[in-house]
């Protein structure tokens, strides 16, 4: 996951909007969303076949706990190394900390035991607000997102970034007045996010970013390394949730405006 757009507004019906892009190895093999861990009965994400997380997790809250969100981005530029893994050891996903926050509504890990993890931000969020966790490789830092709209970027909530300085006042403008009620009724996206699909699948068509060039404000990256291989973006999210509910859709086809799905 590498763009996070968070619009909190306590005041509103469906207080919590999530949209999520994801960035990743197009080769990585991983699962439509779903209910994957045995261990999390309730959380829903798609699964990372190779190391067994995921990038975002959802707890509905069917069994009387809030809903939940967690999301995960790799952070950059890191302060330190993972310390070295013990012989024989494996280093640790960064894939379960989004299963942690949905499940907990936290991170629950201090430093000594984030120590091997490489670098991360970890959205918390649930309708009461949302929290940033950030693991630079040496201090870790919790930072409420503020209400409002805040886009989350590699380097944290950084309102210098491009992506930040283009979009958050674009999703802003487009938020969407959703009432409690669609959260049980919405079949399609528009009814649930307005605009914001179209401004993802936008995003999508125009030009990515990537380290020789391209739009650094695009959502999307698009990075040849060679023999086939890209990174890019791969997939994008978006949640809604309301005390007493929440909706998740998901495109694979960035761009595609017909290609989203509820994800049920």
């Amino acid at each position: 996951m590498c763009t996070v757009v968070v619009a909190h507004d306590p005041d509103a019906e469906v207080p919590l909007l999530i949209a999520a892009v994801r960035d990743e190895l197009l080769d990585r093999p991983w699962e439509w969303p779903g209910r994957h861990w045995p261990e999390y009965p309730a959380l829903i994400g798609g699964r990372d076949v190779r190391a067994g997380g995921t990038w975002l997790a959802v707890d509905p809250g069917d069994g009387g706990a809030p809903p939940r969100v967690g999301a995960v981005l790799n952070g950059h530029p890191p302060a330190a190394p993972p310390e070295p893994l013990p012989p024989g050891a494996v280093r640790p996903t960064r894939g379960r900390l989004p299963l942690r926050a949905a499940a907990g509504g936290g991170l629950g890990l201090g430093p000594r035991d984030l120590r091997h993890h490489e670098s991360f931000h970890l959205l918390a969020a649930e309708p009461a607000g949302a929290v940033l966790y950030g693991w630079d490789g040496r201090d870790l830092t919790e930072r409420p997102v503020p209400p409002g709209v805040s886009v989350i970027v590699n380097t944290g909530l950084d309102p210098d970034d491009p992506r930040a300085r283009a979009h958050a006042p674009r999703f802003a403008a487009a938020r969407p007045d959703t009432g409690r009620a669609a959260l049980r009724t919405a079949t399609a996206v528009g009814e649930l996010w307005g605009e914001w699909p179209d401004l993802l699948d936008a995003a999508a068509r125009g030009p990515a970013r990537s380290v020789s060039g391209g739009d650094p404000s695009s959502l999307t990256a698009r990075v040849d390394l060679g023999d086939g291989r890209l990174w890019a973006t791969s997939s994008m999210s978006l949640v809604a949730c309301a005390p007493g509910g929440l909706r998740y859709a998901f495109t694979a086809a960035p761009g595609d405006p017909a290609a989203w799905r509820m994800v049920r």
